[in-house]
C-alpha cells in the first residue's frame, strides 16, 4: 500500500457538502482505501470558472492504497456531480 494525498473541489450549489464528504468516505471504505487525515480548507475562489462556478469548497485527504483502487475511484468522481475537480499525488 503506498501513500497519497488528495485534493478536491466540492461544487456546494449542486450537492450539499455533507453529502459530498459522506460520498467520498464511502467510495474509499467500498475500495479498502483508509483516510489517514482529512482537512477542511474551506470554501475558496477559483483560480477559473469551472462549470459557470467561480468558488469551490477544498478538501485536503491523506490516504493509503493499492493503484488499482484508484482508477476504480476517479470513475466513481468523475460520474457525481457534486465533485468539480480532484487531483491524486503520490506521497514520498
Amino acid at each position: 500500500m503506498r501513500k497519497y494525498e488528495m485534493m478536491a473541489i466540492y461544487d456546494t450549489d449542486e450537492k450539499p457538502l455533507e453529502e459530498t464528504k459522506n460520498f467520498i468516505k464511502d467510495t474509499f471504505s467500498a475500495n479498502n482505501i483508509s483516510i489517514i487525515d482529512e482537512k477542511d480548507i474551506g470554501n475558496r475562489e477559483l483560480a477559473y470558472f469551472i462549470n459557470k462556478k467561480k468558488r469551490g469548497f477544498y478538501c485536503l485527504y491523506h490516504l493509503e492504497a493499492d493503484e488499482t483502487k484508484l482508477t476504480e475511484v476517479a470513475k466513481a468522481f468523475k460520474l457525481y456531480k457534486g465533485i468539480m475537480r480532484y487531483l491524486t499525488l503520490l506521497r514520498k
